[in-house]
């Protein structure tokens, strides 16, 4: 073997092995950017969930005071001659959870005050996954409850996006430092 085939063999695994290192780094960057997506992703999700539990507490507190106040009604018959007592309304059968809640009940879960509840609890998630507002990667945090909301609509939503810059390890390779990861979630809870 001549001594310029030795040098084009030496330049070619350089330049091979400089394209075997930048496939490697973006490989690496990726997986781990896969990894923080999924991570955010569950944190807006947990957050999701903590927001619905506050909704599901309160529509279980509004049917038992319901189912409290018609078992505490006292029959009493009317005497023969006397004006005959008011005519009661028939009552939801007590497994019939979504029945016990009225409209008045419906417009409380939608209330603002409620609303600044599921948030609250929403934010109180994200901060114990370290994806709140104080951590200072964080550049958007969006909770939208009742998100797209009707009156008369089957189930009750909330969304969820936290936005969250990333540093790119390899990035400076293609002139690229950080970039922003976003994990959303909408979920619902039946109100009908």
């Amino acid at each position: 073997m001549k001594k310029s085939e030795k040098s084009q063999i030496v330049i070619i695994v350089a330049v091979l092995l400089m394209v075997i290192l930048l496939f490697l780094a973006l490989i690496i960057d990726g997986a781990r950017l896969m990894v923080e997506h999924q991570e955010l992703k569950r944190a807006a999700e947990a957050a999701g969930k903590a927001g619905l539990i506050v909704v599901g507490d309160r529509m279980v507190t509004q049917v038992v005071n319901a189912q409290t106040a018609a078992a505490s009604l006292t029959l009493t018959a009317t005497p023969a001659g006397s004006t005959p007592a008011p005519t009661l309304t028939p009552i939801p059968a007590p497994d019939d959870f979504y029945s016990w809640l009225t409209e008045d009940h419906r417009a409380t879960l939608v209330a603002p005050s409620m609303r600044t509840l599921v948030a609250t609890y929403v934010l109180g998630s994200a901060e114990e996954n370290g994806f709140g507002l104080s951590n200072p990667a964080v550049t958007e945090f969006e909770v939208d409850y009742p998100h797209q909301y009707h009156p008369g609509d089957q189930h009750l939503q909330i969304y969820i996006r936290i936005k969250r810059v990333v540093a790119v390890i390899f990035g400076s390779i293609l002139n690229l430092d950080e970039g922003v990861l976003s994990g959303d979630t909408k979920q619902s809870i039946p109100q009908r």
